[in-house]
């Protein structure tokens, strides 16, 4: 049984990556709107956003 409760509390731990990385994929998105120079700003940080998950 405690095995069983550890993995189900491990499992919950990992699975807020995706909301640590949230606010660097909204950021990317809304500096990408910006004409010329967004999509090279943005990529950097959609990439932070990828190393966290």
């Amino acid at each position: 049984m405690q095995k069983l409760l550890l993995t189900l509390a491990c499992c919950v731990l990992l699975s807020g990556c995706g909301l640590v990385a949230l606010p660097f994929r909204a950021a990317g998105d809304i500096i990408e709107v910006v004409p010329v120079v967004g999509k090279p700003i943005g990529a950097p940080i959609h990439a932070i956003g990828d190393a966290i998950d």
